[in-house]
């Protein structure tokens, strides 16, 4: 009998758990709804984000109109002399110190806009150090007898601290939530790399058709990223803009070293396929994947805009309500991204041999591969974030040096097998790796399953 008994109550009990587990989850699912109904109604939202999706509308249709252009004009093998360069970018870029942009970033969403000179002063030194490197680059293609490809390295280098190492004007502008300013910034540094045409069109250039091009943009880059950065610094210090504390100009330094070294481990995960195949293969492969590259850049400008509107609200929230908020979020974030995904792979397949010279179409089976990188890779992305709003750098690394390990072996392994679609699935599975690692760490950090909570709504 009490065999029977403890049988009934067993049952019972598993009953009960049931229910409340069905109760637990119809609450979530009523917290879901009215976040998103809330967010519907959210007009500074919609304004703020409508802004900047039609910024990335009209920076994608000069990208349409630039990039066909380009490939009509020059010859596919500068075409991919420029795909190197663009390869080799975000590793030099980690010598000039670039991870304390996101660390003023932080600082600046939280009110300390000052945080904007003492970042700008820092790094203009640092970048001294890019240049550097590209400059032994420039030497290391003449030694290999590629002139051309030298110039540009050359080019790259002396215009390094005034171009890739001023950009920080946009962090400013997404810091203070002044989206206007930052819909402008956005177009007219698009329209700069139109400038390389002008000598074009007169059938006016120095050295070669791509030295010409690169060079024209990269003056018109520089002469608008330090003009925009000067003065908003000179702004500053015309409103009399209070200074930071010494210990906290000291702490978002160091925050922002270890931002570069979470970079530099990210860059390492990411982007070591194209250095690969810049380095290992022909530069008309080199072409094919830079034009796969450039196609899923819009995912990048698109993930920016979400990061540019909800980091500084999501960044002065409490922890508890902001990984209620990721949760929400992200699941939206993803769907969105994996219906987007899908739409650009038909686009691009309809596009590209319509608008590119035939030698071209080997980009589209590059471009499906590295759309799917971009889906899987998504949710560790908001993961990250999640855990640099809470600048938890301890999490922030397990998975970008598990992630790493992979991005390096797996497309190194790969490429001599299978070439440029070895290196792009070394690159998949590394995202993948990264948003499994990051999404369980996510799971270990909130504990928030079992914690039904209302404060879901707000912000």
């Amino acid at each position: 009998m009490e065999n029977v008994h403890s049988k009934k109550s067993g049952f019972f009990d598993m009953i009960k758990s049931m229910a409340q587990t069905r109760s637990i989850l119809q609450t979530k699912f009523t917290q879901l709804r009215q976040s998103i109904l809330l967010r519907m109604q959210n007009r500074l939202f919609w304004r703020n984000s409508g802004l900047l999706l039609l910024a990335n509308v009209i920076v994608t249709g000069l990208g349409l109109l630039r990039t066909p252009v380009m490939t009509w004009i020059l010859p596919k093998a500068e075409v991919g002399m420029m795909g190197v360069i663009a390869s080799w970018m975000p590793f030099v870029q980690l010598a000039s110190l670039n991870g304390l942009d996101l660390a003023s970033y932080h600082y600046i969403s939280k009110g300390q806009s000052w945080a904007f000179v003492v970042n700008m002063l820092y790094r203009l030194r640092w970048t001294l150090f890019s240049t550097a490197i590209f400059l032994i680059g420039g030497a290391y293609w003449a030694w290999r007898g590629d002139t051309v490809l030298a110039w540009m390295f050359v080019i790259t280098g002396v215009s390094f601290p005034v171009t890739s190492g001023m950009t920080y004007s946009a962090g400013l502008l997404s810091a203070q939530e002044k989206f206007v300013g930052l819909f402008w910034y956005r177009i007219w540094e698009s329209l700069t790399d139109f400038t390389g045409f002008i000598p074009l069109a007169f059938s006016a250039w120095w050295i070669s058709k791509v030295v010409t091009f690169y060079t024209a943009n990269q003056i018109a880059t520089a002469i608008m990223q330090a003009g925009i950065s000067f003065w908003f610094a000179w702004q500053l210090k015309r409103i009399n803009t209070p200074r930071m504390p010494k210990d906290d100009e000291r702490a978002m330094i160091r925050y922002g070293k270890h931002l570069t070294v979470i970079t530099a481990i990210s860059v390492l995960q990411g982007r070591t396929d194209a250095l690969l195949v810049g380095s290992l293969l022909s530069l008309t492969t080199m072409a094919d994947y830079s034009i796969a590259l450039m196609v899923t850049e819009q995912f990048r400008r698109l993930w920016g805009i979400y990061v540019s509107v909800r980091y500084p609200p999501l960044a002065r929230m409490s922890v508890e309500r902001r990984r209620k908020k990721f949760i929400v979020e992200g699941g939206v974030i993803w769907l969105g991204f994996i219906g987007l995904g899908l739409l650009v792979s038909l686009l691009g397949h309809w596009l590209i041999p319509l608008i590119l010279p035939p030698s071209y179409s080997g980009s589209l089976g590059y471009m499906d591969i590295l759309i799917a990188t971009v889906l899987v890779g998504t949710p560790g992305a908001l993961v990250e974030i999640y855990f640099r709003t809470n600048q938890n750098t301890r999490s922030q690394y397990i998975i970008r040096i598990v992630s790493a390990v992979i991005g390096i072996i797996a497309p190194v392994l790969l490429i001599l097998r299978w070439g440029a679609y070895g290196a792009a699935s070394g690159r998949f599975l590394a995202n993948l790796v990264f948003s499994v690692l990051g999404f369980y760490l996510f799971l270990k950090d909130s504990k928030i399953i079992n914690k039904p909570d209302s404060s879901i709504n707000g912000a």
